[in-house]
């Protein structure tokens, strides 16, 4: 599953500083995309978890509103571990 995850993370952009998971697994859970494209500077991680968020929230109930919440809050902790693990370590001082 870790490899589908790398998959999909790899070919955004490292972000230029390290980034703190859990901060992001945070941001992505109350704030969803709008937050986690702040945070990373990146279009991709404001448009996909919003996106997500949004259709999910249009299902009947409240499920579709905490899983939404629940896919941004992972989308931003696999993207600070993904974007940590591939920058350059001259980046991380």
């Amino acid at each position: 599953m870790l490899e589908q995850v790398a998959r999909v993370m790899n070919p955004l952009p490292p972000a230029r500083t390290t980034k703190k998971a859990w901060l992001a697994f945070v941001l992505g859970f109350l704030f969803s995309g709008i937050a986690l494209g702040i945070y990373f500077r990146n279009w991709v991680d404001l448009v996909v978890p919003t996106v997500i968020w949004l259709a999910l929230s249009a299902t009947p109930g409240d499920t579709g509103f905490w899983a939404g919440a629940v896919i941004g809050a992972l989308w931003g902790l696999l993207r600070a571990i993904n974007s940590n693990e591939r920058m350059s370590p001259s980046r991380t001082l």
